[in-house]
């Protein structure tokens, strides 16, 4: 290697002359300040910018997936619950309605199949029939899978369709 750069020294560099040398280190003098900016500086310096704006919002999302981490752990603890057959997911609901003072609404409670539950409510306020589901979902664990909602002539009523799971899919 040694030699090779000698080789080249000698073929390139010895035989310019005075002037020529002069030149060339004047023009790599100027030059290479310059590619040093265009090609190191000022990359690093507007990657840098961009970071510092980068920042906040990787900081942000790295607070939510932890928060979300949590909760998934929380989520991993809570017990299984059990599958209602039908028979007890019709008494569950029987229950609840004449809880909420809802059982004079409802016309119709069918069995399906799918452990699920078709009810029909000629005419009930629609205030109570969401407040009887928010009930049934966040205590029973019953769910409306499809619901069909129809305004009545008088303020406030309904008329309902639904079919009620328990949230377990067979």
């Amino acid at each position: 290697m040694k030699t090779r750069w000698q080789e080249l020294r000698s073929k390139y560099w010895i035989s310019r002359t005075s002037q020529e040398k002069r030149f060339i280190v004047l023009a790599i003098s100027f030059l290479l300040p310059i590619i040093f900016y265009f090609l190191l500086w000022q990359p690093a310096h507007s990657s840098v910018t961009k970071l510092n704006k980068s920042i906040p919002i990787l900081q942000s999302q790295s607070i939510k997936i932890v928060d979300q981490a949590s909760e998934v752990n929380s989520l991993r603890h809570r017990p299984v619950l059990a599958a209602l057959d039908s028979v007890a997911l019709k008494s569950s609901i029987i229950d609840s309605a004449s809880r909420h003072q809802l059982s004079p609404s409802i016309t119709s409670i069918d069995v399906l199949k799918s452990n699920g539950l078709h009810i029909t409510c000629d005419a009930i306020s629609f205030a109570s029939l969401i407040n009887w589901l928010h009930e049934l979902e966040q205590e029973q664990h019953i769910r409306a899978d499809s619901i069909s909602i129809s305004a009545l002539p008088q303020s406030g009523m309904v008329k309902v369709s639904a079919t009620l799971t328990n949230g377990i899919v067979q």
